[in-house]
């Protein structure tokens, strides 16, 4: 008998507030990475004059993608969830000028590079219907003390 595993909430692994949260769950998490949904539908504070996300959006997919990897990590480790940042993003490609909401986007980061100082380097990709529709390398750190960065 198969059984499908099961992931926490999204909520439970990504620190922003229900209005921002657009990735929608978990679908598969290893050591070097994590696969998440995303509903379009869900991200209507970008919406744009057609009542289409911009294919732009994809940066914040990919980096609360990232988010939700670093929450893995903490909970994995009984550690609290921590703020991380986005530091750069290079050759962001979008295939399409937006993303349909009709259909649900899959999210795939890799992490490729981890320095001493928690700066990570991802290979990120959104699929729509198993088709690349955006791809980029992200740099995001994690700091052990943000509070010293943001105050």
């Amino acid at each position: 008998m198969n059984t499908i595993p099961s992931f926490p909430a999204i909520a439970d692994l990504v620190l922003h507030s229900a209005s921002m949260l657009l990735v929608e769950s978990v679908v598969h998490w290893d050591e070097t990475g994590i696969d998440v949904i995303v509903n379009p539908a869900d991200s209507y504070l970008f919406f744009d004059a057609k009542g289409e996300v911009p294919s732009w959006v994809g940066i914040e997919y990919m980096a609360q993608a990232i988010s939700a990897y670093a929450g893995r990590e903490a909970v994995l480790s009984g550690e609290p969830l921590r703020i991380g940042f986005l530091l750069g993003t290079r050759k962001y490609t979008a295939l399409v000028p937006s993303f349909p909401l009709q259909q649900k986007l899959s999210v795939k980061v890799r992490e490729l590079l981890r320095d001493e100082t928690n700066l990570v380097l991802f290979d990120c990709a959104i699929y729509s219907d198993d088709v690349l529709v955006a791809q980029a390398e992200i740099k995001a750190i994690q700091p052990n003390n943000a509070s010293a960065i943001i105050n």
